[in-house]
């Protein structure tokens, strides 16, 4: 029983500190296919307010990485976002 214990308490703590070694990786030096057309997306859990950094990241990124046309996709992608955070929040419709 405690071996199970042992065995169950070092798959927790694992487990639990996984996601901070990730949060260290570098992101990809591509581009991030998912966010420009929905292509090779893993299942999506990010929050609304996490997709608008990613946007803002990516599109700070530039020309080196995106062309004049896609930036300007993910710019309205952004804005799109922006103002469903807003009516989300302040139910601001205008």
């Amino acid at each position: 029983m405690k071996t199970i214990i042992s065995i169950l308490a070092a798959l927790l703590i694992t487990a639990a500190t996984l996601p901070a070694f990730a949060a260290d990786q570098p992101l990809p030096k591509g581009k991030d296919l998912c966010l420009l057309n929905d292509e090779n997306c893993p299942d999506r859990k990010d929050d609304i307010v996490e997709l608008i950094a990613k946007l803002k990241h990516e599109i700070a990124r530039g020309t080196e990485v995106y062309t004049p046309a896609e930036l300007k996709k993910l710019q309205n992608k952004l804005e799109e976002y922006e103002r469903l955070l807003d009516v989300l929040l302040y139910h601001n419709t205008n």
